[in-house]
C-alpha cells in the first residue's frame, strides 16, 4: 500500500499473524500484509502522511509510546518497502507549462502490456494506465513547451502502426499533482529531516 502523500506502511513482521500452509500443514509462518496496517502502524502513517517531517519524537509523545518504537516501526516498514519519504514537486515551478492526458486506442491483436511499457519508460511521461474502456490506455505527459508535445505526439503516436488513435486532452491549468513529480532521495535514507542533515529520525 502506497499511501498518497508520501508515506504507506505494514508493520513489523513480529506483529503479523500467522498464515498456515495449504491442508493445515506445520510451516513457516507468513505475514498478512493486510493485517499489518491496524493499530499504531495506522496511526504513525496517518501522522506522516499529514507532514512527512514531522519528527519521531513527536510523533511518540502524540502517540504515547516511545521514540524508540515509532523509529522501529518505521524502520521496519521501510525495509519491507512499503514505506518511503519524498519530495513532491510542481512541474509549473520547473517551467514545464505543456501536459496532456491522451486516451490511446490500440490497433487489432497489439499487446496493451507491451505498450504500456513503451510509455512507462519515457522520461516525459508521468502517468501509464490500461484501462476498460473506449481506450486502452491512458497515458500523461508533461513537456517544457508545446513544441516538445509536439513532437513527442508526432514520434510515439501518431507514426506508431501499433496506435490506431490518438485523444490527447490538453492540460489547461494544474490544481493538484503527485504522481510523477515525486523524487525519491537518491540513498534512500533522508528527506532533509534525517540523518543525512535533519533531525536524526533517519529520514
Amino acid at each position: 500500500m502506497w499511501a498518497t502523500s508520501r508515506v504507506g506502511g505494514i508493520s513489523r513482521a513480529a506483529d503479523l499473524p500467522s498464515v498456515a500452509p495449504p491442508g493445515g500443514a506445520k510451516g513457516i509462518a507468513k505475514p498478512d500484509p493486510a493485517a499489518a496496517i491496524d493499530g499504531l502502524n495506522r496511526d504513525i502513517i496517518v501522522m506522516l502522511q499529514e507532514d512527512g517531517r514531522r519528527p519521531f519524537a513527536t510523533i511518540a509523545r502524540k502517540l504515547g509510546v516511545s521514540e524508540g518504537t515509532v523509529r522501529a516501526r518505521v524502520r521496519q516498514m521501510r525495509n519491507d518497502k512499503l514505506l518511503r519519504f519524498i519530495a513532491v514537486v510542481n512541474p509549473v515551478a520547473l517551467g514545464y507549462s505543456s501536459w496532456a492526458m491522451m486516451g490511446i486506442k490500440l490497433a487489432p491483436g497489439v499487446a496493451p502490456e507491451r505498450i504500456a511499457a513503451y510509455f512507462r519508460d519515457r522520461s516525459e511521461t508521468v502517468y501509464v494506465m490500461r484501462v476498460a474502456a473506449r481506450f486502452d490506455l491512458l497515458v500523461e505527459v508533461v513537456c517544457e513547451d508545446p513544441d516538445e508535445l509536439k513532437h513527442f505526439l508526432d514520434e510515439h503516436c501518431y507514426s506508431s502502426p501499433e496506435i490506431a488513435s490518438v485523444e490527447p486532452m490538453i492540460g489547461l491549468g494544474l490544481y493538484k499533482s503527485l504522481l510523477k513529480w515525486e523524487e525519491s532521495d537518491p540513498d534512500g535514507e533522508s528527506n532533509g529531516n534525517g540523518e543525512n542533515g535533519g533531525n536524526g529520525d533517519g529520514r
